[in-house]
C-alpha cells in the first residue's frame, strides 16, 4: 500500500478510523463538459452505474484536454462534528493501452441541486460553489505513485499499471453536502499533456467513480483541530 499524506502518524490513525464500516455515499445526475462516444458510449453515467468489469466508464477522447464531472449526492451528507469522505476511483479499462487518471481535482458543494448536474454527458452544467478537498490519505492498489500538489489536484507518476484504484481520502466539516465535482486537469508530465496517462493520446477510462463517508474520529479531532476546508471556488 503506497500512502502520501501531510503526516505518517496522522495518516495511520486515519487508516484505522477507516477500518469501520463505511456509509458509502449514492451518487446520481451524472454531468459532463464532455464524454467520449468513439468506439464505444463512454459517456460520464457509465462511472456511477454499478459496473467494474464491462471495459467502459467516463472516458474523453476527442476532447482530451480540461474536463468536468459533477455528481449529485442522493441525499444530503455530512456529520455535525466533522467527516471523512474516501472517494474510490476504479480504472479497469483494458483496451489497448493503459488507461489510468493522471491528473485530477476533487471538490463537492452545498448548493441547492436543481443548480447544478443537468445530467447532460456533454455541455452538462457544472458549475456551483465548490469547495476543493485537500487529501490527506492517497493510495494506489497497483503501484502508481500519487502526489498531492498546492491546488488540491493529485498527480499520477512512476509505474504505469494497466488497471488501478485510486484511494482519496479527505476531511471536510461542511455538512449538508449535495454534490461532488471531478476535475481532470492536464499536466505536461502526462502523455500529450493528459488528463490521463494513455501512452497514445492522453486518454483515461474511469470504470466507476464511488464516495463512502465517515464521521471525522473524535480523538483525532481533540488533537489537531476541525479546519479542513478552504473557501467555495465558484466555477
Amino acid at each position: 500500500m503506497k500512502i502520501t499524506a501531510i503526516s505518517v502518524s496522522v495518516s495511520i490513525c486515519l487508516a484505522f478510523a477507516l477500518q469501520a464500516s463505511a456509509a458509502p455515499v449514492a451518487l446520481q445526475s451524472a454531468t459532463a463538459t464532455f464524454s467520449q462516444n468513439l468506439s464505444a458510449d463512454f459517456s460520464v453515467g457509465r462511472a456511477i452505474d454499478g459496473i467494474t468489469n464491462d471495459n467502459l466508464g467516463w472516458a474523453i477522447q476527442g476532447g482530451t484536454t480540461n474536463q468536468t464531472a459533477a455528481f449529485q449526492t442522493v441525499q444530503d451528507v455530512g456529520f455535525k462534528h466533522g467527516s471523512l469522505l474516501t472517494f474510490s476511483l476504479i480504472q479497469n479499462g483494458i483496451w489497448y493501452q493503459p488507461d489510468t487518471l493522471g491528473r485530477f481535482r476533487i471538490s463537492i458543494t452545498t448548493d441547492d441541486r436543481s443548480l447544478f448536474a443537468n445530467g447532460l454527458a456533454n455541455g452538462g452544467d457544472v458549475t456551483a460553489n465548490w469547495t476543493v478537498l485537500h487529501p490527506i490519505i492517497l493510495d494506489s492498489a497497483n503501484g502508481t505513485t500519487l502526489t498531492a500538489l498546492r491546488d488540491g489536484s493529485i498527480l499520477a507518476s512512476g509505474f504505469l499499471p494497466q488497471t488501478d484504484t485510486y484511494t482519496i481520502v479527505a476531511a471536510t466539516d461542511l455538512k449538508g453536502i449535495t454534490g461532488v465535482r471531478l476535475e481532470v486537469l492536464t499536466d505536461p508530465s502526462l502523455p500529450f499533456d493528459g488528463p490521463g496517462r494513455e501512452p497514445d493520446n492522453g486518454n483515461f477510462i474511469l470504470s466507476e467513480f464511488q464516495v463512502s463517508i465517515d464521521p471525522f474520529p473524535e480523538h483525532h479531532r481533540r488533537h489537531h483541530g476541525r479546519d479542513f476546508d478552504h473557501g467555495p471556488d465558484r466555477h
